[in-house]
C-alpha cells in the first residue's frame, strides 16, 4: 500500500512555513516515509528500467524538484527505524531500536479521507504529540515515527505548533521497489546527528568550515564582503 500525506513543517524562529508531501510505502516487512516528489523520480527511472541519461533524468528532476527532506526506514521484524538526514552535500544515515510511544487512547473521534479515526496523545523526546489513527486499517504504523496504535495514523501534529501531518491520499503499491541507500552515507549515532543538525541550520557555520570550499562574496564595487551566516528553516522532530 502507498499512504500520500501532506505536511506541513513551521520554523517559529523564521515565522516561515513550508508545506511538502511525503509518501508512506509499506511492503511486508518494510515501511518507508520520505519524499513524495523523489519517489516520483525513482517511479519515472524505474518505469525505463533505470536507462536514464543525464538529460532525462534532469528533464524529470524539473517537473519533481524534491528538497532535503529526511527519509524514515522502518524494518517492522526487528523493530528498527533506519533514518536518512541530508545538510548540503552529506547524508548522515542512523539507527534508532528505541522508538516508542506511550499512548494515551482517548474517545474523541474525527475523519480523515473518509476513514473514521480515534484520537491518542503521547509524548515522545520533549515534544507531545496528537495522533488520530484508522481501526479500519490494521497497521500499527504510520508518518514519521509513529507507531504501536491499533490502525494507521491518518492525521498528527505536535504541540509545538511546528508539525501537522495530514493523509491526502491511499492507493495499492505501483510495484516501485522501496529504496535505501547505505552507500557513501556517515553512520552516526542519532544524538550526534540531531546534534548536527541543530548545529548546521539553527546556528550555521560558515560554508568554508563546513565544506572545505571557499567561496567569494563582495560588493557592487567588487570589494570583498564576508559571507552572511544565517539560520536556514530548521523544524526539529525531537528535541532530546
Amino acid at each position: 500500500m502507498e499512504f500520500i500525506y501532506e505536511q506541513t513543517d513551521v520554523d517559529t524562529v523564521l515565522s516561515r512555513a513550508k508545506t511538502n508531501s511525503y509518501i508512506l510505502q509499506v511492503g511486508r516487512e518494510l515501511t518507508l516515509y520520505g519524499d513524495y516528489m523523489a519517489y516520483r523520480v525513482d517511479s519515472a527511472c524505474n518505469a525505463m528500467n533505470w536507462q536514464v541519461t543525464h538529460a532525462t533524468f534532469d528533464s524529470i528532476f524539473s517537473l519533481y524538484p524534491s528538497g532535503q527532506m529526511p527519509d524514515f526506514l522502518y524494518d517492522t521484524r526487528a523493530d528498527l527505524f533506519k533514518v536518512h538526514e541530508r545538510y548540503l552535500f552529506d547524508v548522515y544515515l542512523y539507527e534508532d531500536s528505541t522508538a516508542h510511544f506511550d499512548w494515551t487512547l482517548l474517545p474523541d473521534t474525527t475523519t480523515v479521507c473518509g476513514y473514521l479515526c480515534r484520537k491518542a496523545e503521547a509524548t515522545f523526546r520533549g515534544i507531545g504529540w496528537t495522533a488520530w489513527y484508522a481501526p479500519d486499517i490494521p497497521m500499527s504504523f504510520g508518518p514519521w515515527k509513529l507507531k504501536g496504535l491499533p490502525g494507521l495514523v491518518l492525521w498528527a501534529y505536535d504541540d509545538k505548533g511546528t508539525h501537522d501531518i495530514k493523509l491526502i491520499s491511499a492507493r495499492r503499491g505501483n510495484n516501485c521497489p522501496i529504496t535505501f541507500k547505505r552507500a557513501g552515507c556517515f553512520h552516526m549515532r542519532r544524538e550526534r546527528v540531531r546534534k548536527l543538525m541543530e548545529k548546521n541550520k539553527a546556528s550555521p557555520a560558515s560554508y568554508k568550515s563546513l565544506t572545505g570550499l571557499s567561496v567569494s562574496h563582495a560588493d557592487g564595487n567588487g570589494n570583498p564582503r564576508p559571507l552572511p551566516v544565517k539560520r536556514k528553516f530548521y523544524v526539529p522532530y525531537e528535541l532530546e
